[in-house]
């Protein structure tokens, strides 16, 4: 009976991901870029690809004839991304790895009128090229780049940049580590298109995370004294000149800053600032003027993920109106923001994305949790579908999902507590699994799959999801994400406490069959959850941190845990050990459930193996999943798929610890 289940299992996950990424068909599951030819109106779009026989995604760009017509750049095992037009519409940049190693990318040129003609750009040796940018005259492009090896964001599935070229050496031969900084710094660059000369930017010890054009003359940047991970915690945002020399610090700030961009003119600096973490910025939109004085905050009524200007006095915007996703433009001399797309979905990857096209127009790669992944142009409010990627067997599949229902609720203290609920159709009085999300300040959307086809999967086979935005979440302003700072496990866990005892009291579900699960923060929340009640029948947590003190002496990013908890690992008694999972593991009684990968460097797999380790002394039951091949997450898809047969028989094995009604 147990081979049969197992084999059902097998079968249902293996099915399940067959139909959201179509492996070996060059399907795009997802749209990370999109930007339109400004000259002839053809669309490039660059996402992620499963090749037949699964293995980690590939990094494909299509191109979009005015036909509508939709067809790859290439079709090789290299992974081109982020595509860029060229002022005047002649030139297609983008990055690809192609002959330099995995993740190794560099600069390319592709001629508009025949984008099979390839112009290497130049060629950073020990470097991978993460963002660029085209001078407003098309002539010269500046570079934003790492060291290969150098730390990957905190949210991102892999933990280095790029690829390293790796020795031969003897298998007896030690690992050093020095603490020195040596191949992990970031440096910017401008390249001269027809020259072919290339113009160095900062000096020694400034580390650039992004760069932007400041006019013609000048390029702005959001530098750290440090290249670690952690130092992004600790930025600036600084000046330099187009001609080459050190960045002129411009400003500082206590919170986060990401997505600065200027007016073309160079007049005017946008930046956001909020609490959040690379690669998933979503805040306050402030904006300087380049001579000097205080920022303005205008009043966009959203929080802000993406910025572009339209022209030197149009500041085109993305960003989250809970419960949605919504586009404009800022009138920067009046102050006054204009709407031009709004969707209970949204768009774009972790956070809201879209780019503008014309003065009006807007690109939005859209999705929601019954709608997948697809391409809109909007203009003047006036949608038109550019790209479908759904394939029939989607409508199937969201038939059994169903569509994700927001909510809200009040934490213990009476603050309001948004999130979405997911029931399975058909399903009568389901159990119910707590998913929750990383940061502490990432967000859930209403998205397809929830930007994590684990949650997918568990409505696909009979299970009500709650995706809780607990206090400390982005998207609600500063102060709401903020009463995360210090409080580490506090009203935050009371807050998806509140959340769950809500959907039971005004949702058909089965509240004696209740789960827990999440990745990253949402992993901390799990097994911090579990040390707290004996209410959930089992858990799974991924990616969690387990152990404050230990996490800050082997993660890569130590500022992070200090800033947001306000401790730190010498003060006995503290946070470090009230707020620590594993200090509590001797109240725990629930069957829970670690996976983690062996590469990641954000929560380290050994945070995992602690819990465990302290689960099974006491008799607990627990099962560790490592994976070799993974960092923060799951990417490969073997094992996506194992993951998600794991996980769900360890739901199906303790469902009934608690009683509750049988799945019918």
């Amino acid at each position: 009976m147990r081979e049969d289940m197992e084999s059902a299992i097998r079968e249902r996950v293996a099915g399940y991901f067959e139909t959201i990424y179509r492996p070996g068909t060059q399907h795009f599951h997802a749209i990370v870029h999109a930007v339109e030819n400004p000259a002839s109106g053809v669309i490039a779009i660059a996402g992620p690809i499963y090749d037949a026989g699964g293995g980690f995604p590939v990094t494909r760009i299509g191109v979009i004839g005015r036909d509508g017509a939709l067809a790859l750049l290439s079709e090789d095992g290299a992974n081109d991304t982020d595509p860029h037009w060229s002022p005047d519409g002649c030139t297609l940049a983008f990055l690809s790895d192609r002959g330099h190693g995995g993740g190794n990318f560099q600069l390319c040129l592709a001629d508009a009128s025949d984008l099979a003609s390839r112009k290497p750009g130049p060629v950073l040796i020990g470097e991978a090229v993460e963002a660029f940018a085209w001078s407003t005259d098309g002539r010269r492009i500046l570079i934003q780049s790492a060291d290969a090896g150098a730390d990957a964001a905190g949210s991102a599935s892999t933990a280095r940049i790029g690829s390293a070229t790796k020795e031969a050496r003897p298998s007896w031969m030690p690992t050093v580590e020095t603490g020195g900084h040596d191949n992990l710094w970031r440096r910017a660059r401008i390249w001269n298109v027809e020259s072919g000369t290339l113009t160095d930017l900062g000096v020694a010890g400034q580390n650039v995370w992004e760069a932007e054009w400041c006019g013609p003359d000048a390029v702005v940047a959001i530098l750290s004294a440090r290249p670690t991970e952690g130092g992004w915690y600790q930025t600036e945002i600084s000046i330099a000149s187009a001609e080459g020399g050190a960045f002129v610090p411009f400003t500082t700030s206590d919170l986060e800053l990401a997505k600065v961009c200027a007016s073309p003119d160079g007049r005017r600096i946008a930046v956001v600032q909020g609490r959040f973490h690379r690669t998933v910025a979503l805040g306050t939109l402030l904006l300087y003027d380049r001579d000097g004085g205080e920022p303005t905050m205008p009043d966009v009524g959203a929080e802000i993920s993406a910025l572009a200007w339209r022209n030197d006095k149009a500041l085109f915007f993305t960003g989250f109106r809970a419960p949605g996703t919504v586009a404009g433009t800022l009138d920067v001399m009046t102050g006054v923001a204009t709407i031009e797309w709004e969707s209970g979905g949204t768009a774009g990857r972790k956070v809201p994305y879209a780019s503008p096209v014309g003065e009006h127009g807007v690109l939005v790669p859209g999705h929601g949790s019954d709608r997948y992944p697809h391409l809109l142009r909007v203009e003047e409010g006036r949608e038109q579908m550019v790209l479908d990627l759904a394939s029939p067997g989607i409508g199937e599949l969201i038939d059994t999902i169903g569509s994700a229902e927001a909510i809200r609720w009040q934490g213990r203290d009476g603050l309001e507590v948004h999130g979405y609920l997911m029931k399975p159709a058909g399903v009568t009085r389901p159990p119910l699994v707590a998913f929750i999300h990383g940061g502490p300040s990432h967000l859930f959307r209403d998205s397809w799959t929830f930007d994590n086809p684990l949650a997918a999967l568990l409505a696909s086979q009979g299970y009500a999801v709650l995706f809780p935005n607990p206090r400390g979440s982005s998207g609600r302003g500063l102060d709401f994400a903020s009463r995360v700072i210090g409080d580490w496990g506090g009203e935050d866990r009371y807050d998806v406490l509140a959340g769950i005892d809500h959907v039971i009291a005004h949702h058909e579900v089965d509240g004696a069959r209740l789960f827990v699960t999440g990745g990253s923060y949402g992993g901390y929340m799990t097994t911090w959850l579990v040390t707290q009640t004996d209410r959930f029948s089992a858990a799974c947590a991924i990616a969690p941190l387990s152990d404050m003190r230990s996490f800050f002496f082997t993660a890569h990013h130590p500022e992070f845990l200090e800033i947001y908890s306000k401790g730190g690992p010498y003060e006995v008694g503290g946070i470090f050990d009230m707020r620590s999972p594993l200090r509590h593991a001797d109240k725990v009684s629930t069957p829970t459930m670690l996976i983690a990968g062996e590469m990641d460097k954000t929560t380290p797999p050994t945070q995992a193996t602690q819990f465990h380790h302290a689960l099974v002394l006491r008799d607990v039951p627990s099962e560790l999943v490592l994976y070799p091949e993974e960092g923060h997450a799951a990417a490969r898809l073997e094992a996506q798929i194992d993951q998600g047969v794991r996980v769900l028989r360890w739901f199906r094995t303790w469902e009934d610890r608690n009683g509750g009604d049988r799945r019918r």
